[in-house]
C-alpha cells in the first residue's frame, strides 16, 4: 500500500470518527445498530462467555497494561533501545490521555441499563478499544519488523487483530460500551497507532 492510498485511508477514517462523535456527542442513547447489536448479545448471555469476557477486559485495563508496559519500557530502557520504549510509551499513556481528552469533548453517557458490571466514566469512545488498538498494533509493527518469515509476519498481525477484536466485543457484552463506542476507539487507536510510527524515528 503507497503512501497516499494510506493517507486517504486515514483521512477517511478520521472523517468516519467525527462524523460519530458529533452524532453521539452529550447522548445517553444508543444510534444507528447500537441499541440492536447490545440487546441481541444481551439476550444471549451465559455465566461462563460473562466470565471469558470480564478476564479479557482485564487485561485490557489500565491495571494490567500499565504495569506490564512498564515494565517492558524500563527493560528496553536498561537494553538502550529507546526507539521501543518511545513506541510503548505513546501506544500506552500517549493513547490513554488523548482519550481521555475526547471522553471530555464527546460527553457521551454509557449504555448504563445494559451494565453486567460496575462501570464509571464517559463512553465514547472506548479506552479499552482506543488503547488495545494502539498497543496491540504497535507490538505487532514491531515483532513483525524482527520477523525474517513472510508467514510469522502474518501470523503477528493475525494474532494482534484477533485480541483487537475480542477486546470491543467484550466492552459490548458487559453492557459498558455501545458497539459505536468501540468503532470510535478502534477509529481512533488506529490513526494514533500510524502517526506514531510515522513520527518516532529511531
Amino acid at each position: 500500500m503507497n503512501k497516499n492510498t494510506k493517507i486517504v485511508i486515514l483521512s477517511l477514517m478520521l472523517i468516519l470518527f467525527c462524523i460519530l462523535g458529533f452524532m453521539v456527542k452529550g447522548s445517553s442513547e444508543g444510534i444507528l445498530f447500537d441499541v440492536s447489536i447490545i440487546e441481541y448479545i444481551h439476550n444471549n448471555t451465559n455465566p461462563i462467555v460473562l466470565s471469558i469476557m470480564k478476564f479479557i477486559s482485564f487485561i485490557g485495563s489500565e491495571n494490567f497494561l500499565i504495569p506490564v508496559t512498564a515494565m517492558v519500557i524500563a527493560y528496553s530502557l536498561i537494553k538502550k533501545n529507546y526507539y521501543i520504549s518511545k513506541l510503548l510509551l505513546l501506544a500506552t499513556l500517549g493513547s490513554s490521555l488523548l482519550n481521555s481528552l475526547l471522553k471530555q469533548i464527546f460527553r457521551r453517557t454509557r449504555p448504563i441499563e445494559y451494565f453486567l458490571v460496575e462501570q464509571g466514566g464517559l463512553s465514547f469512545p472506548s479506552a479499552h478499544s482506543m488503547v488495545t488498538m494502539t498497543l496491540y498494533s504497535t507490538i505487532a509493527f514491531l515483532l513483525a519488523k524482527k520477523a525474517q518469515d513472510k508467514k510469522k509476519k502474518e501470523l503477528i498481525h493475525i494474532i494482534a487483530f484477533v485480541m483487537i477484536c475480542l477486546m470491543g466485543i467484550s466492552r459490548i457484552y458487559l453492557g459498558v460500551h455501545w458497539p459505536t463506542d468501540v468503532i470510535g476507539g478502534y477509529l481512533a487507536g488506529y490513526i494514533f497507532y500510524y502517526l506514531s510510527i510515522s513520527l518516532v524515528k529511531k
